[in-house]
């Protein structure tokens, strides 16, 4: 599942990366998420990644309740 997912997001556009961490988080003027600085592991190269839609992620082992 984890693969069609991200041959999805790139069919749609989405740059993927792997063994990169966020060193530091960026908000719009209004105060929302706008993306973030992000450290690639490997090279020890920082960039910026820029966000049109944020998620947040929530582990299998928590349920949502029904409303």
């Amino acid at each position: 599942m984890n693969i069609a997912l991200i041959m999805s997001a790139v069919k749609h556009g989405a740059k993927v990366v792997n063994y990169c961490e966020v060193t530091k988080l960026h908000k719009d003027a209004s105060g929302k998420l706008s993306g973030a600085s992000v450290r690639d592991n490997l090279t020890g190269k920082e960039f910026p990644v820029r966000a049109k839609v944020r998620s947040t992620p929530i582990p299998s082992s928590h349920s949502i309740p029904n409303s």
